[in-house]
């Protein structure tokens, strides 16, 4: 579906107004009903075939190889065609509240998407930081990050100005995180599912970083129009989109573009210093939704430090 989104200016600020991201999500909520509706996932991992321990069967078929970090650990596929004479770009990966790296591995879809290197990190207690039940602070989980790029250059030839973040749920708040905090190890984020709770998007470095949002209508757990869960607020999705618009120095409208993500719709901010999109499903509920990993590659692939 094509929604085209024009945004009155509102003083200064050189940002889309949530209210347009609100009647888009009105829209294509109204679609629902037309739908068979994904059923709702408990926020630990949102992802129907998740494991829930143990190593998946992608890491018993090769597929992904531990890497030991500083006394944490991350999974890592390398690309199907991988040549250790070519640069590649990383991507780190983060799962939802409870999923471990093996159920990302196994279910996001990424590495068959990606051209990358991809890391699936390991969350204490398959936790990031920035949710009230995390386990670690945003500066230990930050540094965290940074090691596994520094750990994965020691073996292959890493392309820095092309390392990616993408996550789900508590994972994808806190992709945008690194974006948010970590700008010059970050060339664009991608938040599916974000659970954007209290001052998780705030005291964010003076960089225009990309940034694409994943989200569902009928998301029942990351509720688009924020709430309270675990005793916390969360920010509604539409207000984090406008506030990326802002530090992205993007014109007040919005203009759509194809999607091949049946029953979504894709609104891209127009002149940005850095491309900031938001990607809208009627039916994906709070799950990975099937069109993530072709989304977020086709958006962080052209994306360059």
């Amino acid at each position: 579906m094509w929604l085209d989104v024009s945004v009155k200016y509102l003083g200064q600020r050189a940002a889309v107004s949530a209210v347009a991201v609100w009647a888009a999500i009105a829209v294509v909520f109204s679609l629902a009903s037309f739908a068979a509706v994904a059923p709702a996932h408990a926020q630990s991992s949102g992802m129907s075939s998740a494991l829930s321990s143990g190593l998946s069967s992608a890491l018993s078929a090769g597929a992904v190889t531990p890497l030991s970090v500083g006394g944490r650990e991350a999974l890592v596929s390398l690309p199907h065609d991988y040549d250790p004479a070519l640069t590649y770009p990383v991507m780190l990966v983060f799962g939802g509240y409870g999923a471990s790296p093996e159920d990302m591995a196994s279910t996001s879809g990424l590495h068959g998407s990606a051209n990358a290197i991809v890391a699936y990190a390991r969350g204490i207690d398959n936790t990031w930081a920035g949710a009230p039940y995390s386990a670690m602070t945003m500066e230990e989980d930050i540094r965290f990050a940074r090691a596994i790029v520094d750990e994965l250059s020691y073996d292959h030839l890493v392309d820095r100005s092309r390392v990616y973040a993408i996550g789900h749920s508590n994972g994808g708040a806190f992709a945008i995180a690194l974006a948010c905090r970590a700008p010059d190890l970050v060339t664009g984020a991608v938040s599916v599912s974000g659970m954007f709770y209290e001052g998780i998007d705030a005291d964010c470095a003076d960089v225009p970083v990309p940034v694409l949002f994943l989200h569902a209508a009928n998301d029942d757990v990351a509720v688009p129009a924020g709430g309270l869960r675990h005793g916390t607020p969360f920010e509604a999705v539409g207000g984090v989109f406008d506030h990326w618009a802002g530090r992205n120095g993007c014109l007040p409208e919005t203009s759509a573009r194809w999607t091949s993500a049946v029953g979504a719709s894709v609104h891209a901010v127009n002149g940005c210093q850095a491309e900031t999109e938001f990607v809208l499903s009627a039916t994906a509920g709070h799950q990975w939704p099937f069109y993530a990993a072709q989304e977020a590659w086709h958006f962080l692939s052209r994306q360059v430090g």
